[in-house]
């Protein structure tokens, strides 16, 4: 395959100056630069990464954490990552964890065995030993956190004031009617979700409204025993008339239920997302919701990160504001 030697031919500069080019040394000017990289892909030369990786200690890549890859606040934000990250001259690796410390554990040390030059995270649900991450911060890697971050003396994270947006969301209940009110709550041990139902705690106890907090973890694993359960909640305090979801994949599968149980959304009992996923103005009727802005928090974290990278240390914690995305699934009937 065609090299270096040939390059420099082509292009009348040294082996040196060719070499720069590919290692991204700011010591080659623009023009030149122009010029290798043409004369490179006149020939389909291709450099060895990896082996310019272990000569610089950079290796351009930046590893991505994610739980669940084919959730769409999760797309969203490696979207949003993408875009910021394709412009900067890095690649990214993306691994998730099917929300598992184990599989978290293993692509952090993954990461550090690539000698990525930067971490991108949103823990698992089952993250309670930090150990992992303080190996991999430790190691001076610079870390951001998104979403989901870990109960550590961390410096740079992006997330939702997930407070407000559940109070909103319940908030928007009461505004539109509803009297008595259940809450789907999340897993207890994920601090976002906690702070969901503390949220909606405080919109009801706000409002003197009474109200019901039920732990549905295990829903979505079998839809017999979900349809015995709902009803079970309904049978048991029949004048709900108002449910807030604590995530909008959980809401679409309630909307379903409520479907097949003959429970009219909006009509006898109004629903509330939370995430505003691309699915949400798809249902029957549209799923009311809370816009995380998924795609602009993968943005910051991935400028934040790249900032890092060029040396700009300083702590920062971003928290980005909750909208309210009003649909079908709140609606009274004068709307």
């Amino acid at each position: 395959m065609a090299g270096i030697k040939e390059i420099a031919k082509i292009t009348g500069v040294s082996l040196a100056t060719v070499s720069r080019v590919f290692n991204d040394s700011p010591l080659v000017s623009p023009k030149t630069r122009e010029k290798v990289l043409k004369a490179a892909k006149d020939i389909d030369y291709r450099p060895n990464m990896m082996a310019a990786a272990l000569r610089s200690g950079k290796s351009k890549i930046i590893g991505v954490i994610v739980p669940e890859v084919n959730n769409s606040f999760f797309s969203d934000i490696i979207n949003g990552i993408e875009q910021v990250v394709s412009d900067s001259g890095f690649n990214i690796i993306i691994s998730q964890t099917h929300e598992q410390q184990e599989r978290e554990n293993t692509a952090l040390n993954s990461f550090l065995e690539l000698n990525v030059d930067g971490v991108l995270m949103s823990i698992s649900k089952e993250t309670k030993d930090h150990s992992h991450i303080k190996k991999i911060m430790d190691s001076k890697t610079p870390i951001v956190f998104f979403d989901r971050r870990p109960t550590l003396k961390i410096t740079h994270s992006v997330t939702l004031d997930n407070h407000l947006g559940a109070y909103i969301a319940t908030e928007h209940l009461i505004n539109m009617g509803c009297t008595n009110l259940l809450h789907i709550a999340g897993n207890a041990n994920v601090g976002i979700f906690e702070e969901r139902k503390r949220g909606f705690m405080d919109a009801v106890q706000k409002h003197n409204i009474p109200s019901q907090v039920h732990y549905l973890s295990d829903f979505k694993s079998n839809t017999k025993e979900d349809l015995k359960n709902l009803k079970s909640i309904f049978d048991q305090h029949p004048n709900i008339d108002g449910v807030f979801a604590y995530g909008d994949e959980m809401a679409m599968h309630i909307l379903n239920l409520l479907g097949t149980l003959k429970i009219d959304v909006p009509g006898k009992v109004k629903l509330i997302g939370f995430g505003n996923a691309n699915f949400s103005a798809l249902t029957q009727p549209s799923l009311s919701s809370i816009d995380q802005e998924s795609s602009l928090m993968g943005e910051l974290s991935a400028n934040l990160l790249l900032q890092n990278l060029k040396g700009v240390t300083r702590p920062t914690t971003r928290v980005l504001s909750p909208k309210l995305v009003q649909r079908e699934s709140t609606q009274n009937d004068d709307q």
